[in-house]
């Protein structure tokens, strides 16, 4: 399995990067870099064009889909070119981590007393955000193939395209008012009037999406030639510094503000 671990600091937002949040956790979309792209793509042709693959390849039976091919992608696979796909999601995992606290915070915020901003706001400029990507694997599928509902492991995953369906632009013009060929459908929460239960995406080649592990996805089946070429990932994504949490002398600061500004209020009064 690919796993390394690698550090983020000081992560802020990044225009390179979309937050989406079609419900009540950030998805977060960025385009590969064409280096990444056109590697992926000769390791996807690699495994294409094989008869069989080896069982130390084959990640089909640790897997949901039903699909082709289903294989992982290790050091092994990559070589000297791993760095590029382990940086790519290591930096994604981390704004989606980033976007996600700023969020909370956003809404919290507007409830506490200035100290407790002061204290807060510091943080945020000084996460230390470490990646560790546990599982990276690659998936083929072709006309019929599926992803059923389903859900990840860690706290982070994600998806990234490098090849559709032939004529799956044509196929998604014959459908009607609600396309689904080869589209990842998102699940969260229940249909309700002004409420969004699933958010569905059309794959564009070169794009990467990232969100929480526990959010339910499926792909549904096309009937155009040609394969579909994505791959997933797992990771753990940690702060090691404090982001909306408090240190014990960051509460006693507050303990003291709180005690001066009632105070002021009484004198006040």
């Amino acid at each position: 399995m690919l796993n390394e671990v690698q550090d983020r600091l000081g992560v802020i937002a990044d225009e390179k990067y979309e937050v989406i949040r079609p419900f009540s956790c950030n998805i977060v979309r960025t385009a590969m870099d064409d280096e990444l792209i056109t590697e992926m793509q000769k390791v996807f042709q690699k495994y294409s064009n094989s008869i069989d693959i080896s069982d130390d390849e084959d990640n089909s039976y640790a897997l949901a889909g039903n699909m082709r091919r289903e294989f992982k992608i290790t050091e092994t696979t990559l070589g000297d070119k791993t760095s590029l796909l382990t940086n790519c999601l290591a930096d994604i995992a981390s704004q989606l981590y980033a976007s996600s606290v700023l969020v909370e915070w956003r809404f919290k915020k507007g409830i506490l007393t200035p100290k407790h901003i002061e204290l807060v706001d510091r943080q945020l400029q000084n996460m230390n955000i470490t990646v560790n990507i546990q599982h990276v694997w690659g998936n083929i599928s072709v006309a019929g193939d599926f992803n059923p509902p389903h859900t990840h492991s860690g706290t982070v995953s994600g998806v990234g395209y490098f090849k559709l369906p032939d004529d799956i632009e044509r196929e998604w013009l014959l459908e009607d008012h609600d396309p689904s060929a080869g589209l990842i459908n998102f699940w969260d929460g229940r249909s309700a009037s002004m409420s969004l239960a699933q958010f569905k995406v059309k794959p564009r080649v070169g794009d990467l999406y990232c969100f929480p592990a526990w959010l339910n996805h499926s792909v549904g089946p096309f009937r155009s030639k040609g394969e579909r070429w994505s791959f997933s990932y797992n990771c753990e994504v940690v702060n090691l510094n404090n982001d909306l949490h408090l240190s014990d002398f960051d509460k006693a600061e507050l303990k003291a503000e709180r005690r001066k500004l009632l105070k002021e209020m009484e004198n006040a009064g």
